[in-house]
């Protein structure tokens, strides 16, 4: 069963919190979550509560978040669903998830689980980056929360705050010694904005509900900080890309022991290394085929060798 925070507002928690919405002829859920076991639940759930499924709306293209989809439409086939434009894609070609993450190349046969592979699903219509939409006789708030993810949304309905993978809660944190992430510049630009803003409640997409941000986005954005520090320390010696996760991974205690996790943590510490280069602490140059990345102040340009940028 739901827990509703409000008549028309609720969740259904679990690993990842699938929020859901009464609309004027069935109920809108806020992502779909890992795979048809958790459909299937969602789906009994509906049941009891006598409510069809009037729309999905995704926040943002990982698996954990719309795997749920074939199974529900399977269900509701009338549902609509709805997903942010770089998003979609992916959605409609989940393969797309396992080939950004290995690098372009045809992913890996361990590449190839429901983690990382959900089923594909249709999107029938694009969210606003930014900016208020109505579904269902409902009008929703759409947040631009980029950073976990390119184009990530939280929603907004009644002051409640979907703030999908934007922040993690306090508890779950704790065991995210490399959050991933794509652009850790945006992603704490986005946790700013959470900081500053003042909804009646917060859902992340892992962790409690809870009726204020500040605390869990707190602790976030110190993490983030955390990391590039630890980061800028181990490129005093410049080093490639794969060493320095090496590295950093050896400091944060992190044992990589399967292809799925090295290429999460990998595509999460060029996020950061990306987020760094922004703001010109960090840089890198190419010598004898290998790409090697330095602190900012304490890299000598050759331009013999190779190019500072």
């Amino acid at each position: 069963m739901p827990e509703m925070i409000t008549e028309r507002v609720g969740f259904f928690p679990g690993h990842v919190n699938i929020g859901l919405v009464l609309g004027n002829h069935g109920a809108i859920l806020i992502d779909s979550g890992l795979d048809s076991q958790t459909a299937k639940k969602i789906k009994k759930g509906l049941d009891a509560i006598a409510q069809p499924l009037s729309a999905v709306i995704q926040t943002h293209a990982h698996a954990d978040h719309f795997g749920g989809n074939a199974y529900l439409l399977g269900c509701w086939p009338e549902a609509k669903v709805y997903a942010p434009p770089l998003e979609e894609a992916i959605i409609r070609y989940p393969i797309l998830e396992p080939i950004y993450l290995n690098m372009g190349a045809e992913p890996l046969a361990d590449l190839r689980n429901k983690f990382l592979l959900a089923p594909a699903s249709r999107v029938d219509h694009l969210l606003p980056v930014e900016g208020d939409i109505e579904i269902d006789g409902v009008v929703f708030s759409i947040l631009s929360l980029p950073g976990h993810s390119w184009q990530q949304v939280g929603v907004v309905c009644e002051e409640i705050c979907f703030a999908a993978d934007s922040y993690l809660g306090e508890d779950i944190l704790d065991k995210h010694k490399l959050p991933f992430l794509v652009d850790a510049h945006e992603t704490i630009a986005s946790l700013e904005k959470l900081h500053a803003s003042s909804y009646k409640g917060y859902i992340p997409g892992h962790g409690p509900y809870t009726t204020s941000s500040h605390g869990a986005v707190t602790k976030n954005i110190e993490l983030h900080h955390k990391i590039y520090q630890e980061i800028e320390e181990l490129l005093q010696d410049e080093n490639t890309l794969e060493e320095a996760l090496a590295r950093l991974c050896e400091r944060l205690h992190i044992s990589i022991e399967n292809a799925s996790s090295y290429v999460l943590f990998r595509t999460a510490f060029m996020g950061y290394l990306v987020g760094l280069h922004k703001q010109g602490r960090v840089v890198y140059r190419f010598v004898q085929n290998r790409w090697l990345w330095r602190k900012t102040e304490l890299l000598v340009q050759d331009g013999a060798d190779g190019e500072e940028r």
